[in-house]
């Protein structure tokens, strides 16, 4: 989990630097998303005292030449409402690449009372490396310019300004950037400039902006003509953040500029880049070899299956996000060499390795949940944070696609994580260009969570017995991560913790965890438990509550009564138990609740008792149903109440026992 937040981070700060790439010699391409007007209006003191701060007016100037080097030049006011905003926004921090870029900082100051200014001290301004490069020595040319602002306090407004000297593009003669005007805290005003040689290809593409925010115009600078687009807007209302939301760049207003119109040019660029880097060594082929020395007569599937296992025993993932080090993977041989590598790379080594046994692979770029959706209007590689490995089968009369997960150890073959399943992506398909594609959906029983407890409550109110619980699909992965790097004390706790979630007085008598390492089968955990006091004696009556975990994460899903977004859940899933309790001879059930069933759009419940007079065996069946990664602000009312009828039933569900002492 550690991985996938970090992920996240990267790719956030991946998309603040300015990318390079190469030109086409037309005149400027606008296209654009469904226009939002900002909200006008309104007093900004009062909208902004809910965040702490507002950006008071932010200027973007970005500088073009022939050569396609880009300089941006920034400069912002926040005005401080309140202690949050001291908190928030006091530190500035301002990520770059060593490797890719210079930064300078023209001027850092706190104005106070709107008239004194106190300028940033020179031991405040610091260029630091970030806590991950650490461990992640990829990123060691990732560095923080900080400003620790002077003299905060409410009514004070800082400001500052600094330049970003592209000098080294990350994929050869091109630009992308992405200007943004809406955040999470309201903007009074963003201006926004580009200014470019004229014959220069700029294409434009405007997310919830209208065509007209754009203006455009000629200006001669040193006798030479220029063209200048200009954008401003003003009042803009703050994105309101909530739990389990889209991602923020669904929702922001933003101008994306790329210095290509053709998908087609661009990711001709990347696939030159890859075949470039897929030269198999005699190493690589002998570990091929290895990979499938009990697979030779197996077929194409079976085969790419076995390479994948040995693959992601072998290497490890060390990049977060698409960008590091350019677009360019590092050649098969250094990665194989190194033993680790980041996404592209990795599937450069894995596209090398299915090419050995004429497996025809290929890269395909993906967008992940943790950013926007893939936009075919907007030409830049800043949409992709992954690059998963595809390949094309014929089986019985028909091609079937496949797709592999190169930068994990978690995950089956032929299985993507949740964030990339049913996401749109460009597979680059080498002699046949490039096709969109969608990843396949998930469908609820590839995570299911499946609760098995046989077991024996006694007269006097001991149970007894053994638990199973199988982790499939991502559970299956979140197990496995969690538990791969940690002693058997630690997983004893973990055991116990999950034990004492829903039977409080337990003991454990043994306890297995299996599959760990097995990334081809799921995971269960096996436990042997007992406890001396789980059902109360009322009378000639033993009341006890049905043993079952109630999940409180479904809980925490719809802890809001409404909803501004759709909820992003991210995958469909399954939870299940099965239980059977031998209770004690010639006594007999005297309470039951009636079943429960809901089921609609977005999920399902069902939960039932029954007993066995003749095996004096009470079985129950329960089982809740997710149906969809994402429920949408429509359907959210039905979730939430499918969830919390769910939940208390659960909670509530009790069963007595009568003539325990008749025998």
């Amino acid at each position: 989990m550690k991985i996938k937040k970090l992920k996240s981070l990267l790719f956030l700060i991946f998309s603040a630097f300015i990318l390079i790439s190469a030109p086409n010699l037309i005149n400027p391409v606008f296209s654009h998303a469904a226009a939002v007007k900002p909200e006008q209006g309104g007093n900004m003191e009062k909208a902004g005292k809910n965040f702490g701060a507002y950006i008071l007016k932010k200027d973007v100037l970005l500088k073009l030449n022939k050569n396609y080097g880009l300089k941006a030049y920034i400069t912002e006011s926040v005005k401080i409402l309140s202690q949050r905003g001291i908190n928030k926004y006091s530190e500035v921090i301002v990520p770059f690449s060593e490797k890719y870029q210079k930064i300078k900082l023209l001027y850092a100051y706190t104005l106070l009372k709107g008239m004194f200014k106190v300028p940033v001290g020179k031991h405040a301004v610091n260029i630091v490396s970030p806590d991950f490069a650490v461990n992640y020595p990829a990123y060691s040319d990732i560095k923080y310019l900080t400003l620790s602002m002077p003299a905060v306090e409410d009514g004070s407004v800082i400001n500052f300004s600094y330049e970003i000297d592209n000098f080294k593009p990350l994929i050869k003669n091109g630009v992308f950037y992405t200007n943004y005007f809406s955040y999470t805290i309201p903007v009074r005003k963003i201006d926004f400039s580009l200014i470019y040689p004229e014959g220069i290809n700029v294409n434009l593409y405007l997310h919830k902006l209208s065509k007209y925010a754009v203006s455009k115009k000629f200006v001669y600078i040193k006798n030479k003509k220029f063209v200048e687009l200009d954008a401003s807007l003003s009042n803009i209302a703050a994105i309101k953040k909530e739990s389990y939301m889209p991602p923020i760049k669904n929702l922001r207003s933003y101008i994306a500029v790329s210095t290509y119109n053709s998908w087609n040019n661009l990711l001709n660029k990347v696939n030159a880049m890859f075949i470039k880097a897929e030269k198999p060594t005699g190493k690589i082929k002998e570990f091929v070899k290895s990979a499938l020395k009990n697979d030779k007569d197996k077929n194409g599937r079976q085969k790419a299956a076995s390479i994948y296992y040995s693959f992601v025993k072998s290497f490890r993932y060390i990049g977060i996000g698409y960008g590091i080090n350019g677009y360019k993977p590092e050649p098969a041989g250094t990665t194989f060499a190194n033993g680790y590598g980041d996404s592209k790379s990795l599937a450069a080594l894995l596209i090398t390795m299915l090419k050995v046994v004429g497996i025809d692979a290929y890269p395909v770029l993906m967008p992940s949940l943790n950013t926007a959706d893939l936009n075919i209007k907007n030409v830049s590689l800043k949409q992709f944070d992954s690059v998963i490995v595809g390949f094309t089968l014929r089986e019985k009369g028909k091609n079937k696609e496949y797709y592999l997960y190169p930068d994990s150890s978690s995950y089956k073959a032929f299985k993507i994580p949740f964030g990339l399943a049913g996401r749109k992506g460009a597979a680059i398909l080498r002699r046949n260009g490039f096709k969109f594609i969608s990843t396949p959906t998930e469908k609820p029983n590839q995570n299911e969570k499946i609760f098995l407890l046989k077991g024996r409550i006694g007269k006097n109110g001991t149970l007894k017995g053994r638990i199973s619980i199988i982790y499939k699909g991502l559970y299956s992965n979140f197990e496995r991560t969690s538990l791969k790097n940690i002693n058997n004390y630690r997983k004893k706790i973990k055991a116990a913790n999950f034990l004492y979630d829903f039977i409080p007085g337990a003991g454990i008598e043994t306890f297995k965890y299996k599959n760990i390492k097995k990334i081809n089968k799921n995971v269960k955990l096996n436990i042997k438990f007992f406890d001396r006091n789980y059902g109360v004696l009322k009378g000639d009556k033993l009341v006890f509550h049905s043993v079952i975990p109630v999940d409180m994460s479904l809980t925490r899903l719809v802890l809001k009564r409404k909803r501004l977004y759709p909820l992003i859940i991210g995958y469909p899933f399954e939870h299940i138990g099965k239980i059977k309790i031998k209770i004690p001879e010639k006594s007999d059930i005297y309470y039951l609740p009636t079943p429960l069933k809901f089921n609609n759009e977005a999920g399902s419940a069902y939960s039932n008792c029954s007993f066995l007079k003749n095996k004096d065996e009470l079985s129950c069946l329960y089982k809740f149903e997710s149906k969809k990664p994402a429920v949408s602000v429509k359907d959210y009312k039905k979730y939430r109440q499918i969830i919390k009828a769910y939940v208390e039933y659960l909670k509530n569900y009790f069963i007595a026992v009568s003539n325990v002492y008749f025998y």
